[in-house]
């Protein structure tokens, strides 16, 4: 889930915009001095990444199948983070990072060493009222950035199980420049605490233009 903050009063700015270059430069020092580096010992050409990795099950059961790829998971909450690491080092993944950030703070800091070579986004908070839809992650902006951030036919996984929110994503990637619809198919599958709690979902692919 993706949450946001109010907008800050005026006072407040300096101080927020502080506390988020602090961020960026973490999130840029981790993958400067880990995930580069695992990228490198694999012989990877970039990272396979998952937003809003939630406890880790999914990312883990991918990264196990392919050892010699290099996956990097997102999310937002401290807690889902470390039960994600605990999966990590059950395994003895040298492959598989997980690490504390939000998405366009993360597509910030990533350097022109490192492509994205395929992004997944699983059930996002559809934000379902209105007023709220800014709030959602598929936006304008955000698709612009990951294409920025990734390589050259880099692909893009959505799947949700709210339907309104999966036609209006849809809509936002028909528009974009940046990325191409094409026929739906889903790379791995495997169990998550969203996938087993929806018994239907809507899903799809487009690859960066």
């Amino acid at each position: 889930m993706h949450h946001f903050a109010e907008p800050l009063p005026e006072t407040h700015l300096p101080l927020y915009q502080a506390q988020k270059a602090a961020r960026i430069s973490r999130v840029g020092d981790f993958l400067e001095s880990t995930v580069i580096p695992a990228i490198e010992v694999h012989n990877a050409k970039g990272i396979y990444l998952e937003i809003g990795s939630g406890h880790g099950h999914w990312l883990t059961s991918f990264a196990l199948q392919y050892p010699n790829q290099v996956f990097l998971g997102i999310d937002l909450n401290n807690k889902r983070i470390k039960k994600a690491e605990s999966k990590k080092e059950r395994h003895a993944l040298k492959n598989l990072f997980f690490l504390k950030a939000e998405a366009s703070e993360f597509l910030v800091s990533i350097s022109r060493k490192l492509s994205i070579l395929s992004t997944y986004i699983m059930f996002p908070d559809p934000w379902p009222k209105k007023r709220h839809h800014k709030n959602r992650l598929i936006q304008n902006n955000f698709l612009e950035s990951l294409a920025s951030a990734s390589s050259k036919d880099a692909k893009l996984f959505f799947r949700t199980d709210h339907e309104e929110y999966f036609d209006w994503a849809q809509s936002i990637l028909n528009a974009s420049p940046h990325w191409q619809l094409e026929h739906p198919h889903w790379p791995h599958e495997s169990c998550s605490f969203f996938q087993d709690l929806f018994e239907t979902a809507h899903t799809f692919c487009a690859t960066r233009s």
